[in-house]
């Protein structure tokens, strides 16, 4: 019976063990990924904002007028920030849902 008893506590603390080690995989792989995105977005956003201002630049000159090239792009990003909004819970919200379930409730198939 103390076999027994010995058996079961050792059981228990490897289950508990393992269940930490998937929790710190899962954050570190969570954290992982957020700075990536992170990185990503910020070099995105420079991107999209130097291009934003040549193009309205460009058009500006097309247009005789820097202010009339600032306007139609600063309205296309407006519109482009509408639709994105519109469409939030469709790419970002589920989006987010089933990666939060793939890391934390999938198990790997190694």
């Amino acid at each position: 019976m103390e076999n027994l008893s010995a058996d079961v506590r050792d059981y228990l603390r490897l289950r508990y063990d393992a269940a930490k080690l998937r929790g710190v995989e899962g954050l570190s792989v969570f954290f992982g990924r957020v700075m990536a995105f992170t990185v990503v977005c910020f070099t995105g956003l420079a991107a999209l904002l130097f291009g934003g201002f040549a193009l309205a630049y460009l058009l500006g000159q097309q247009l005789g007028s820097d202010a009339a090239g600032f306007a139609i792009v600063g309205g296309g990003f407006l519109i482009i920030a509408l639709l994105v909004y519109a469409l939030r819970k469709r790419f970002f919200v589920n989006t987010l849902v089933r990666f939060f379930v793939q890391l934390f409730f999938d198990e790997k198939k190694d």
